[in-house]
């Protein structure tokens, strides 16, 4: 999984929202991945590399995730036919994408280069 991370994530700014959900389900896919294996790995380095390798993915995550639901939010309010609400702006962020983009990126480099925990 990692090496899918380090692929499709390597260059966010330059994709398209539906790449970057691919990276979104990469992300929680590898997570999810590494809670299940941490047990595995419970001394006291393992222990410790495993908490920082998931508030990492955690973080990233986070980032991913407000980038699709900027991308969905307008998508899914019109389904409902809630798109001139005047609550719309509370439930969709209107967080500035681009730096969200470069948290993103910021985020899937430091999950690439963090100590492995399975090593």
């Amino acid at each position: 999984m990692l090496k899918k991370l380090k692929k499709h994530g390597s260059a966010l700014a330059e994709t398209d929202d539906e790449h970057r959900h691919r990276v979104r389900k990469d992300a929680k896919k590898f997570r999810y991945e590494a809670e299940f294996f941490g047990s595995l790995f419970d001394d006291k380095s393992g222990t410790r590399r495993h908490r920082k390798f998931i508030a990492e993915m955690e973080e990233l995550q986070d980032y991913l995730g407000a980038l699709n639901d900027l991308a969905t939010g307008p998508n899914v309010l019109a389904q409902h036919g809630l798109a001139n609400h005047p609550a719309r702006d509370s439930v969709v962020s209107h967080d500035d994408k681009n730096a969200l983009i470069r948290m993103a990126q910021s985020s899937v480099d430091e999950v690439i280069d963090t100590k492995r925990f399975w090593r």
